[in-house]
């Protein structure tokens, strides 16, 4: 709340540059069980931005052998936001080279992760 009245505070004038990139909650509720190995598969990523101005930037990912890490990247740009939460989704395309059980951790706030598992098969 407190970064939120900042970033408010210091963007009332069009010629500040009003820039924050933020991490933001990411879930994935429609996801398959079981995906082909070497084919490419988008995954429908939902998150939720805090007012108007929030856009996806990207994603950002780190591999730990069968797990992969994933934090989803908003920014929020002007100074003129409606202050009203949307949510919003994006494709996160993904495909796994060898044939076993992966997981999917998505980052839902600082040192939490909701995990989806997805078996790769031949």
């Amino acid at each position: 709340v407190l970064a939120s009245f900042v970033v408010i505070a210091a963007c009332k004038k069009k010629d500040d540059n009003c820039n924050e990139e933020k991490l933001t909650a990411a879930f994935v509720f429609d996801y398959p069980d079981t995906v082909d190995v070497n084919e490419v598969f988008n995954l429908n990523v939902n998150y939720v931005v805090d007012n108007s101005c929030g856009e996806f930037s990207e994603f950002e990912a780190e591999k730990f052998g069968n797990v992969l890490e994933v934090k989803l990247k908003t920014n929020y740009v002007g100074f003129n936001c409606d202050d009203e939460f949307e949510e919003k989704s994006a494709s996160y395309p993904i495909a796994f080279t060898d044939p076993g059980v992966y997981e999917l951790k998505f980052w839902i706030a600082e040192n939490e992760f909701e995990s989806y598992s997805i078996v790769a098969i031949d």
